[in-house]
């Protein structure tokens, strides 16, 4: 089996999406998808506002352990400081390994974006 992508049900799709493309370098799959892929094309997440709750969940109270979507970045200082003035609240940075630098963000909607720069690539050889 390959992964296809994640869901994630948000209180606001668009403004989501939009975020995430200006600032993590997503892009829709098609014009108005709910689906975003990232820059590689090769991993997809959707975007929805599901009518079968009453409400998304509320992602600014939970744990960013229980759910987070983690990025590979080059430079965690640098991305750290550019999202969060782009509107990102950071939680978490850890600079102190050289071999592993990691961040937690949470996006203006608070879902919990993690941030990963890792000496070997725990997937890819």
């Amino acid at each position: 089996m390959k992964l296809e992508h994640v869901a994630i049900d948000v209180a606001d799709p668009e403004a989501l999406i939009k975020w995430w493309c200006e600032n993590l370098g997503f892009r829709r799959s098609a014009p108005k998808s709910a689906f975003i892929i990232d820059d590689t094309g090769v991993m997809g997440l959707e975007v929805y506002r599901t009518g079968e709750t009453p409400s998304a969940p509320d992602y600014p109270s939970m744990n960013p352990m229980t759910l987070h979507i983690a990025f590979v970045s080059e430079d965690v200082k640098a991305d750290v400081d550019r999202l969060v003035a782009a509107g990102a609240r950071l939680e978490k940075l850890s600079l102190d390994n050289p071999a592993f630098h990691m961040a937690i963000l949470r996006d203006p909607w608070g879902v919990p974006v993690q941030l990963c720069k890792r000496e070997h690539s725990i997937f890819f050889k």
